[in-house]
């Protein structure tokens, strides 16, 4: 298997080392400047060249057989995340660079083979929900082989029945869709995307049922809270915002079990970015997770007859994370 990034990332060295421009390398390569669009697609790894090309621009820059061997008989990428051990600095870069990881360049090779260790854990949750799909489909497709059935029997009773069935699972599949764009965000640290795929997710089951969107907020708003946990920037604020989507259609009074875990969330959230934040405006984030706490109290104590120190074993943070007392939520 050819692998084009690899190869991209050589000629880039190589011409960078030669001190040439993508529109000189063109000229001695390829005999004409005027295709210094095509070096930068090499480059950046969005074509395979044609083998001539390949010998052209090696031929210019030096390039040996033995550096286009590891090239030409690559492993997989998805292979690659496996074996992180093996793997040279250049090919630690290349797969960093597949998850867009800011200026690998300057990351220990322990440190790229920690966080590509983090990815590679992600990427196979990632590869097991696409492979879910499928299993959707089928269940479709075979919901709507018995409601023909039922249709040819006048049975208009269990095809209302399974038709309703078909729309929610067709909900699910394309809300799942949009759960995998967002997961491929993430990989991607691209957190922002995440977050509007997320929405759109949740979106789709307002039909289905009023309170889905909510829950399923709820749900999404915990991998940006990871994801901002374990790699910074704007995970956790779009945790926080995603939490607080979700409270504005859930009530105190009609829907407190959701109410209270959304004031939960939103307090735990919160609270990691107070901590992480400088000066007044950390202590604002922090002064905003104390009353969100408080307003989780007061219905999870009275709905469950919970002590109020029980809810604070709820939180995700490690107690050496946490900066709110006991007594700072139970005030």
């Amino acid at each position: 298997m050819f692998d084009r990034d690899a190869y991209g990332a050589l000629v880039r060295r190589k011409r960078g080392e030669k001190r040439l421009s993508q529109e000189n390398l063109a000229e001695d390569a390829l005999g004409d400047p005027g295709r210094k669009g095509d070096i930068s697609r090499i480059e950046n790894g969005k074509t395979a060249p044609h083998e001539t090309t390949i010998l052209k621009i090696n031929a210019q820059l030096n390039i040996s057989d033995a550096e286009m061997e590891p090239i030409r008989n690559s492993a997989s990428a998805a292979a690659k995340l496996g074996n992180l051990p093996t793997l040279s600095r250049d090919e630690l870069e290349l797969l960093a660079s597949r998850f867009e990881v800011e200026k690998p360049h300057d990351k220990t090779d322990a440190a790229l083979r920690e966080l590509l260790g983090q990815k590679a854990e992600e990427y196979r949750s990632y590869r097991a929900q696409i492979d879910a799909i499928d299993d959707r489909v089928a269940s479709l497709h075979n919901l709507k082989a018995e409601a023909q059935g039922a249709a040819e029997r006048l049975d208009f009773d269990e095809v209302e029945t399974l038709l309703a069935r078909v729309d929610e699972v067709e909900t699910e599949i394309v809300a799942e869709s949009k759960e995998l764009r967002a997961g491929n965000a993430l990989l991607r640290n691209r957190p922002e995307d995440a977050f509007r795929h997320f929405s759109a997710a949740a979106d789709a089951f307002a039909n289905i049922n009023t309170l889905e969107p909510a829950r399923r907020r709820l749900r999404y708003e915990d991998q940006l809270y990871k994801h901002g946990l374990r790699y910074g920037g704007a995970g956790l604020a779009l945790s926080a915002q995603m939490i607080r989507a979700a409270s504005a259609t859930l009530s105190e009074t009609e829907t407190p079990r959701e109410w209270a875990d959304a004031q939960n969330a939103l307090a735990i959230a919160l609270e990691t970015q107070g901590t992480r934040t400088a000066g007044p405006d950390g202590a604002a984030l922090l002064a905003e997770a104390v009353d969100a706490y408080r307003a989780a109290l007061r219905v999870r104590t009275e709905a469950d007859g919970e002590g109020k120190k029980s809810l604070a074993l709820t939180i995700r943070l490690q107690p050496s994370e946490a900066t709110l007392k006991d007594a700072d939520i139970e005030a």
